[in-house]
């Protein structure tokens, strides 16, 4: 209860949502992926996506026909990372 209620505390606030990203431990992402999915919160979620810490992201059990928009922000968000490590170094 308390972690959810930390996670929707954080959300509230996009930029430091974002920021937080860095330092949040790997056990703490898939809650707070579910809530930032669950919560409609777009620009956090790409940045979720793109800062994932673990080599699966299970997003077929997320797919529900009323949530496909949020579904695409997710796919918008490997898009975006597969961008940055397709670019030369």
């Amino acid at each position: 209860m308390l972690q959810k209620w930390a996670g929707c505390s954080l959300l509230k606030d996009k930029s430091r949502a974002i920021l937080a990203l860095e330092d949040l431990p790997k056990q703490l992402f898939p809650p707070l992926f579910m809530e930032a999915f669950s919560g409609g919160h777009t620009e956090v979620l790409k940045k979720m996506v793109q800062a994932w810490p673990f080599t699966c992201l299970p997003l077929g059990s997320l797919m529900r026909k009323t949530e496909l928009d949020m579904i695409r922000v997710a796919l918008d968000g490997l898009d975006m990372l597969a961008a940055q490590q397709d670019r030369p170094r």
